[in-house]
């Protein structure tokens, strides 16, 4: 039984009827392990989480734009990537609009992006997204997207996200993404800041050794581009995240090298288990729906 059958099963018993009660994902966590045990890690069951409330067919509902879990009621509406910048005080922060800013990169390229929890130390565990190469087929008025082909595996994209604070930052965000990425057909590095710091050299070398992809966009001040923020950047239509992402300076310095999926790595991975369940549900369905195209957990 997956994961997220066992959450199904169990959830019901476990929450909160009540919106006024709802309970913080600690102790909710704490619960799950009560009846689980430590099969799990903490970012697994976060993931699972969200993935759940993103659904809105699940038993799960989390407080729009704050914390807190409760059992879903019968009208209770699916959630949204933007509420998690929505009344938030860190919304301003660099790793916020950072994030921002790499969903918007990837979803305005037709890809469908999955979000891993933004914490205070990076995870070596998993990327802080994954973009989704879909099969062919083509989007519908309500903005979902619709499969037509259905012999062909979506491809993902680990992106690992960067400060180009120092030479050795940049070092040690590449390694980073390398460890992350092992099990995706593709793995890139997305590094934001100014040219000062970035060995463009060393770090090109680097990349062609392992094929891992980098990316720099420069969103320094010196850049002379205005970034609105996060929760303004998740709210904008398609076409105008579009046109103030072709105003960033940005440069390729290596295209990520396609290789096959590694499921033994992925399988050595746990946290990468829910973005493969979201996937393998989409594909299922062959259609992914409209919300899920900026899909987030936190």
């Amino acid at each position: 039984m997956s994961l997220r059958e066992q959450l199904d099963a169990i959830l019901p018993t476990l929450l909160p009827t009540r919106e006024n009660d709802a309970i913080k994902g600690k102790e909710l966590i704490a619960r799950v392990r009560a009846v689980l045990g430590d099969a799990y890690s903490d970012h697994s069951l976060r993931s699972q989480f969200s993935f759940m409330v993103l659904d809105p067919e699940s038993c799960l509902a989390r407080i729009p734009g704050g914390q807190g879990y409760y059992l879903r009621g019968s009208r209770e509406e699916s959630s949204s990537l933007q509420q998690l910048f929505t009344g938030n005080e860190e919304t301003d922060s660099d790793i916020h609009l950072a994030m921002a800013l790499a969903v918007r990169l990837y979803d305005t390229a037709g890809m469908g992006v999955f979000v891993y929890p933004i914490e205070e130390e990076d995870s070596w565990g998993h990327p802080d997204i994954v973009a989704v190469q879909w099969p062919a087929g083509y989007y519908q008025e309500d903005g979902s997207y619709l499969m037509e082909e259905h012999d062909t595996d979506p491809t993902f994209r680990a992106v690992c996200i960067g400060f180009a604070d120092s030479e050795e930052s940049c070092r040690q965000a590449f390694f980073r993404t390398l460890a992350c990425g092992q099990w995706a057909q593709e793995a890139e590095l997305l590094l934001l800041g100014g040219d000062a710091a970035i060995n463009e050299e060393e770090l090109q070398d680097t990349a062609a050794r392992y094929g891992v992809g980098i990316r720099c966009v420069n969103w320094a001040e010196e850049s002379a581009i205005s970034l609105p923020r996060a929760e303004e950047f998740f709210r904008m239509e398609a076409q105008q995240a579009r046109e103030l992402l072709t105003r960033l300076p940005q440069k390729t310095l290596f295209t990520p090298r396609h290789r096959q999926f590694s499921a033994r790595s992925a399988a050595g991975m746990p946290d990468i288990t829910v973005v493969l369940q979201w996937a393998g549900n989409c594909m299922a369905r062959g259609r992914v729906e409209s919300y899920e195209q900026r899909v987030a957990v936190s």
